[in-house]
């Protein structure tokens, strides 16, 4: 299983309207994600993560085209150099 996240940094001044509307879009949405705040960001603002479990590769790949690009262009029409996202995948390991 992979593990694939993505972090959101908003600018305090955009902070409620883009949490809203990730809330809104998350809860629509057809996919089971975890929404989280990061308490102790190096980042200046707030910073959020939405995390998603997949299979492989592939299910990655149709989230970002259903919902990563939904949010992009949500930022870049309303939210233009106030609001930043980057991806990460993680793998599980075992410790054995």
């Amino acid at each position: 299983m992979i593990l694939y996240n993505i972090s959101i940094i908003v600018e305090d001044n955009s902070h409620d309207q883009v949490v809203n509307w990730l809330k809104s879009h998350l809860r629509k949405s057809t996919y089971e994600t975890t929404f989280l705040k990061m308490l102790d960001s190096p980042h200046e603002g707030n910073t959020y993560c939405v995390q998603f479990l997949a299979a492989d590769d592939n299910v990655i790949l149709k989230f970002q085209e259903d919902v990563v690009a939904e949010l992009q262009g949500y930022l870049t029409a309303h939210h233009t150099e106030k609001a930043f996202i980057f991806d990460s995948k993680m793998q599980y390991l075992s410790l054995d």
